[in-house]
């Protein structure tokens, strides 16, 4: 394990029955930097996600997060150690306003971890400023992406997992939700996204991996990735 990383994974084996979905998967993340997982639909990406938020079991494998080996654990109690998790499919109460949705999401202050308030998201999210009271199922996709990753921050996690945040964007909510991740990595946030987006990838992201037919099959820096065209032909074009 890397004594040094915030989140660490070795050796993840994951099933869907009898489907292998994940082998060996080792990642790690070091406190304050935005790391992504590359990889095509179906590669493994939400899997290892689910896998670390305790949303589903590894056959084999261990997770440490910030020294505590939470492995196997059920999705609150990982939470409440400092792990914020934004599903693909958002998951807003659409019948509940901007603002009650923010407070669904409140939790105490957490050492390590940024603290976050609505006045400061509104900052970082200027278009839910000005729909404080809306209902989020009158919100468009975008909107409620930004709704869903505030609400996350509202439990003032020490690392925050993004699947898919650019999925199904506009271009314009795209850039948007770039410069909303790098302020929170500005504020002190560890953040690992999932994507199949290189263009965002390479906008926010320090480090990257990329993962098919659930293997982790390179990592390095972002810069490194853009550079090798050859690894980007083989794990990433359509």
């Amino acid at each position: 394990m890397d004594e040094a990383a915030l989140l660490d994974v070795a050796g993840l084996d994951t099933y869907y029955g009898r489907a292998h979905i994940l082998a060996g998967v080792e990642l790690a993340i070091r406190r304050g930097e935005v790391v992504v997982l590359l990889g095509r639909n179906g590669a493994g990406k939400s899997t290892t996600m689910k896998s670390v938020m305790g949303l589903v079991r590894p056959a084999a494998g261990r997770i440490e997060f910030d020294g505590a080996d939470i492995t196997g654990a059920p999705p609150h109690q990982v939470a409440r150690r400092g792990l914020g998790y934004v599903p693909e499919d958002r998951r807003i109460f659409s019948d509940l306003s901007v603002m009650e949705n923010l407070e669904v999401g409140r939790q105490r202050p957490r050492e390590g971890a940024p603290s976050w308030s609505p006045e400061k998201l509104f900052e970082i999210f200027p278009n839910l400023a000005a729909m404080r009271a809306r209902p989020g199922g009158r919100m468009s996709g975008g909107e409620q992406q930004m709704l869903t990753i505030a609400r996350t921050l509202m439990g003032n996690p020490r690392l925050i997992l993004l699947d898919e945040p650019s999925e199904g964007l506009a271009p314009v909510i795209v850039e948007q939700m770039a410069k909303a991740i790098i302020r929170l990595k500005s504020e002190g946030l560890t953040v690992l996204l999932s994507e199949q987006n290189l263009h965002f990838a390479r906008l926010v992201s320090d480090r990257a991996y990329i993962i098919e037919k659930g293997r982790i099959r390179y990592q390095g820096t972002i810069a490194a990735l853009m550079a090798d065209e050859a690894v980007r032909a083989q794990y990433l074009s359509v």
